[in-house]
């Protein structure tokens, strides 16, 4: 009989539901496994081989893995799959002698990557084992693209994100700060044999109000989160409104509480089973006194 295909998707749907709904395939039972024997590190390996960043997701990720956990038909909770993401992550020992070795005569190939943050640091994860060289370009001073730049720091430390890109970046890739690609015109016209360009989206969604821009009390969620992160913004009003009802509503009402607001309230346009933030985001800023105002749209 030969050996199960694991490789194919479609057998953790019949078979790990959690896996199957992990977008990464992570292989849920064995990091588990590995954390319930006290095996840390190697519950960060199992999780790395899927998703390069553990740590990271452990705080951050919008765990689907977990209303599709098994658990539920016997308990009303879940498995806190994501949190022993985070636990493998913080717990882990050095893993430098786990990772791939990084071949000393390269392959001849370069390869230019725009973009400092998560999907442009796992394209360099990928290629250094395989003897590509690699430079990585980001405007910013610092990694992490909008991962740094629009998470909060009390939710994702930036020492979290330190540790993580660094792991990469002292394998071999050839980091450029401080150093924006302003024409990609030019950039083609360089010795680069590929170019992967991971700049993200970092652009809010406008509102077209009367009044908008007669003042400057009114901010876009994720350039204000951008503002806080790298210290522009250092306080709030007492009274402070957000419309809108994903996460990066939640985001910004948690921080602004943070930063001297007494009175937090988020608009929605719809119900709150409408709202596109997770429960795990919304919970949090409901337990720290945030008011919702449901089924309101401004006008």
């Amino acid at each position: 009989m030969q050996p199960t295909n694991t490789k194919n998707p479609q057998y953790y749907h019949k078979v790990v539901d959690c896996q199957w709904g992990c977008p990464a395939h992570t292989d849920v039972p064995a990091y588990i496994r590995h954390i319930a024997q006290g095996e840390f590190t190697e519950a960060y390996m199992v999780n790395r081989e899927s998703n390069v960043f553990p740590g990271i997701l452990g705080r951050v990720c919008d765990r689907p893995c977990e209303p599709a956990c098994r658990r539920v038909r016997v308990e009303e909770e879940p498995v806190a799959i994501c949190r022993l993401k985070r636990v493998a992550g913080d717990l882990k020992g050095d893993i430098h002698d786990l990772l791939p070795p990084i071949p000393e005569k390269k392959n001849g190939k370069k390869i230019a990557i725009v973009g400092g943050g998560c999907a442009s640091l796992t394209v360099a994860n990928d290629l250094l084992p395989i003897g590509y060289e690699v430079d990585i370009f980001e405007s910013l001073p610092v990694m992490g693209g909008l991962i740094r730049s629009n998470i909060p720091k009390f939710r994702l430390p930036p020492e979290v994100i330190d540790e993580e890109f660094n792991v990469i970046v002292e394998q071999g890739a050839n980091l450029h700060l401080n150093h924006p690609i302003n024409s990609m015109k030019d950039l083609l016209q360089e010795s680069y044999d590929a170019f992967f360009i991971g700049t993200g989206a970092p652009k809010g969604r406008e509102l077209d109000l009367p009044g908008r821009y007669d003042t400057d009390q009114i901010h876009i969620g994720i350039s204000w989160l951008e503002s806080v992160a790298f210290e522009h913004i250092e306080s709030i009003g007492k009274k402070v409104l957000i419309i809108g009802g994903g996460n990066t509503a939640m985001d910004c009402c948690r921080t602004s509480l943070r930063l001297g607001a007494d009175n937090v309230k988020v608009m929605y346009r719809g119900t709150r089973d409408r709202m596109k933030s997770s429960d795990w985001e919304l919970e949090p800023a409901l337990e720290e006194n945030v008011e919702l105002i449901l089924n309101h749209s401004p006008d």
